[in-house]
């Protein structure tokens, strides 16, 4: 029983040894594939995801802005108004 019980934990061992490897083989091969991707993306006009997040926020605060500008414009436009008729 005592062989056994030691093939079984060899067994486990070298088990554990290959999936330890195959982690390592796995990260490696990630890593790999994101350098030739970003690398063929970088050929081609693309945006990240974190200059996009940016450009939107930029409009969000252009719109904010132009739509300040606006009501500005039609307050002083009937500010104008009413100083002609007057």
């Amino acid at each position: 029983m005592t062989a056994n019980n030691q093939s079984m934990d060899d067994i486990a061992e070298k088990i554990a040894t290959g999936l330890r490897m195959l982690g390592g083989f796995k990260q490696g091969a990630e890593a790999q594939v994101r350098t030739v991707v970003e690398g063929a993306l970088s050929q081609f006009d693309v945006v990240t995801h974190e200059r996009m997040q940016v450009q939107e926020a930029m409009l969000g605060k252009a719109r904010t802005e132009l739509t300040a500008l606006e009501t500005r414009v039609k307050e002083l436009e009937n500010k104008i108004k009413q100083m002609t008729q007057s």
